[in-house]
């Protein structure tokens, strides 16, 4: 299933195509062609892409490599704005914008598929202030519009790329290290509301730490506690909203031994404490 777009602008002349619009959500496992940035403008959003689950929020730009199957879940009032390239075209596109090496690595899979900015983030000012460049010069097509679009998609995937949002990945050693991660998820998968650590981790599956480490910042761009503690919150939200359950069983069940770090984490993730998540 490809992306639906509503309130989309007419494809420009530029031969990369640019199209800019709002993506209308469902539950649908969606694969396109383009690449796609989307803003969160409103409500939150979890994106499962293959095995790894990621939570938006307002605010947040991410970014969806071509022809990468994902879908979206508890997304409620969620309003998400999107920019488009096009890439039917290789050709084209290597001609007019892009190098041919990242055009192979983004079409063929050789890439980060998915990646977010969030506003934190030292590059996040900037990124926004391009995507709204680009938004509106799609939209008004002044003249010689096409140079304003061009220049900052350019610049938009320079950041993505130079600060390692979005990476190139070696085809060679690919299968090799995801076989490596697979063998490391599927443990946390089946552990994780333990007391689970790193050590245990690269005990039990034979990959030294550092190389555990490394996988998930590559591969999957968070940290080993970042992985743990998103299944953790996911399972404890999830929990929230289909059972009866009292909050501190929920959060010792999930994996948090303390309420008050559960209660912490759950509200920065979520932006809402539990109790207020469950009313919700």
């Amino acid at each position: 299933m490809s992306i639906k777009i509503s309130h989309a602008t007419s494809v420009s002349n530029s031969a990369f195509r640019v199209v800019c619009g709002e993506m209308m959500l469902d539950s649908s496992i969606v694969s396109h062609h383009e690449a796609l940035f989307g803003t969160l403008k409103s409500g939150t959003a979890v994106v499962q892409v293959a095995d790894s689950t990621y939570t938006l929020r307002k605010g947040d730009v991410y970014f969806v490599a071509p022809n990468v199957k994902y879908s979206f879940s508890d997304y409620g009032n969620a309003s998400i704005e999107v920019v488009t390239l096009n890439f039917a075209n290789p050709a084209a596109v290597t001609q007019d914008y892009m190098p041919q090496s990242i055009i192979r690595a983004l079409i063929n899979g050789n890439c980060t598929p998915f990646a977010i900015v969030q506003p934190e983030s030292e590059i996040y000012p900037k990124m926004v202030e391009r995507i709204r460049d680009i938004k509106y010069a799609e939209n008004e097509k002044f003249e010689y519009f096409q140079l304003k679009v061009y220049s900052d998609m350019y610049d938009v995937f320079f950041m993505l790329f130079s600060q390692k949002y979005v990476k190139i990945i070696d085809v060679e050693n690919k299968s090799k290290k995801y076989r490596a991660l697979v063998r490391v998820t599927n443990y946390i998968d089946e552990h994780y509301a333990e007391g689970i650590s790193l050590d245990e981790v690269a005990g039990q599956t034979g990959i030294s730490r550092y190389y555990v480490s490394h996988l998930f910042k590559e591969l999957m761009n968070t940290t080993f506690v970042g992985y743990v503690n998103e299944l953790r919150l996911n399972r404890a939200a999830m929990l929230l909203v289909t059972t009866d359950r009292p909050i501190i069983e929920i959060a010792s069940i999930s994996g948090f031994n303390n309420l008050s770090n559960f209660n912490r984490a759950f509200k920065m993730h979520f932006g809402k404490t539990p109790s207020a998540y469950r009313k919700a």
